[in-house]
């Protein structure tokens, strides 16, 4: 009898807390709203841009480059304020450089190129990054909701290629 009682108080207090365990918080700004408020706030051009958990805060991370300089900047992703922007020690690796630049004199400014990407696509841009490959600059784009997952961007041309198996 003791332990049908301990059973049906247990079963109890799981189902009661259950609703709240299976609540999910998602970020109420999105991660092109973000981009666009660090370029705007800082007048800089963001080449980086991801959602991360700080300290148990929902943040996107959003790397710029503003006068040749870097800027790292972490926008809340609930309510779309800029919380902590650093500017990190001047790096000499020639790649760095070279990234800046190609983001600074890039015809669109990264939040454009997320609203073309995910107009295109008809889905959600997750992460953007820019990289190098084959002498040209692109941004590798993650994507939820979109018939291809991965996508490459040349940042010149705009052209939008599906990754796939990378």
């Amino acid at each position: 009898m003791i332990f049908r009682t301990i059973v049906m108080s247990a079963t109890a207090v799981v189902a009661l807390s259950a609703p709240a365990a299976a609540q999910v918080v998602r970020p109420k700004v999105t991660l092109a709203q973000a981009v666009a408020t660090a370029e705007g706030k800082l007048a800089a051009r963001a080449y980086n841009a991801e959602f991360d958990m700080d300290l148990g805060d929902m943040v996107y991370e959003v790397e710029l480059v503003k006068n040749g300089k870097p800027i790292h900047a972490k926008v809340d992703a609930t309510t779309g304020r800029i919380v902590r922007q650093s500017t990190p020690l001047k790096a000499r690796i020639p790649v760095i450089g070279d990234h800046l630049k190609a983001a600074q004199t890039a015809p669109r400014t990264l939040s454009e190129t997320i609203a073309m990407v995910e107009d295109a696509t008809k889905g959600k841009v997750a992460e953007i990054g820019l990289e190098r490959r084959g002498g040209r600059h692109y941004y590798e784009v993650e994507l939820v909701g979109a018939q291809d997952r991965e996508v490459l961007v040349d940042v010149r041309t705009g052209a939008i290629t599906p990754l796939i198996g990378d």
